[in-house]
C-alpha cells in the first residue's frame, strides 16, 4: 500500500508542494467505514476519525490537522490560516497563502481538486461534484488564486480519484447542464438512453480555459465506484460510505 493509506501527487511534489489523496485502507474505523474514514457525524465514532487524522498527519508529514469546511456543492471560498480545524462555515474552496497550513476537502465520488502556485505561496483544495462543476468551482478557485497574486501559467493542478465516466450515470437535467457548463464540455457527456459524465475531463477543460498549462494538470484516472478495495463510493455504498481527504500544503519557502 503506497505511503500507508494515501497516494501523493507526483506533479505537486515535483514543484515542491505536499499534495495527497487518501485511500480507504490504513486507518482505524470499523466496518462499514473501514478503515480510513474522515467524516464526522452519524455512523463512525469521532474517536476513530480523530485517530485517522492523527495517523495521516504523522504518515504524510503534514503540519497538523488540515482545515476543512461544510461542503454544499457551491463555490464559496474559505480563507484559512493558523491551526487546522473543522470550520462551521460552508465552503467548497479552501485557500491559504500560509506555509505549513494544510487545507482539505472530503470526497466519496466527487472530484477533489488541488491547486498550487508555489512561487506565489498559494494553495487551494476544491470540491467538485456535478453541481460544483456546473457552477465552475475550478474556475472560481483559480480566480481566487489570481486575485491573491498567483499566475495562471504557474498554477499546478492535481485532479484526484473520483467516480469515472464508466459509472457516473446521470439524468437529463444534469447531462444538459454539464454539457453547457463550458465550451466543449458536451464531448464528455456521453450515452443516449443513459447519460454518463466525465468529471475529470470537464474540470480539466475548465482549468485549461482559465489559462493553466496543459502540462501542469495531472489526472488520477481511478474510478472510486469501480474500486471498492481502494476507495469509498457514495454511489456504490450509499449512506454508509466513508469519506476520503484530498489535502494540499505548502512547505517551507523554496
Amino acid at each position: 500500500m503506497p505511503d500507508s493509506g494515501f497516494i501523493r501527487s507526483p506533479l505537486l511534489q515535483k514543484h515542491g508542494v505536499n499534495g495527497l489523496f487518501t485511500l480507504r485502507s490504513g486507518g482505524f474505523s470499523p466496518p462499514p467505514y473501514d478503515s480510513q474514514n474522515f467524516a464526522y457525524g452519524p455512523g463512525d465514532q469521532d474517536v476513530h476519525v480523530d485517530r485517522n487524522l492523527n495517523h495521516l498527519v504523522k504518515q504524510a508529514g503534514l503540519n497538523g490537522h488540515p482545515h476543512q469546511a461544510v461542503q454544499v456543492h457551491a463555490t464559496d471560498t474559505l480563507y484559512c490560516s493558523g491551526s487546522g480545524s473543522m470550520h462551521e462555515q460552508a465552503a467548497d474552496i479552501l485557500l491559504t497563502d500560509q506555509r505549513n497550513t494544510p487545507v482539505a476537502v472530503r470526497t466519496a465520488d466527487c472530484l477533489p481538486i488541488l491547486l498550487a502556485d508555489n512561487q506565489a505561496g498559494i494553495v487551494v483544495a476544491a470540491h467538485a461534484g456535478w453541481r460544483g462543476t456546473v457552477a465552475q468551482v475550478a474556475v472560481k478557485a483559480v480566480q481566487q488564486m489570481l486575485g491573491r497574486g498567483a499566475v495562471a501559467e504557474r498554477i499546478i493542478a492535481s485532479l484526484g480519484p473520483c467516480i469515472g465516466p464508466c459509472c457516473f450515470a446521470i439524468g437529463e437535467e444534469a447531462a444538459r447542464e454539464l454539457a453547457n457548463c463550458c465550451h466543449g464540455a458536451g464531448r464528455f457527456v456521453t450515452g443516449r438512453e443513459q447519460r454518463y459524465a466525465d468529471l475529470w475531463q470537464i474540470n480539466r477543460l475548465q482549468l485549461l480555459q482559465s489559462g493553466l498549462n496543459e502540462a501542469h494538470i495531472e489526472l488520477f484516472n481511478e474510478c472510486t465506484c469501480c474500486n471498492p478495495e481502494r476507495y469509498f463510493s457514495y454511489r456504490r455504498d450509499g449512506q454508509q460510505s466513508g469519506r476520503h481527504l484530498g489535502v494540499v500544503e505548502l512547505g517551507c519557502k523554496p
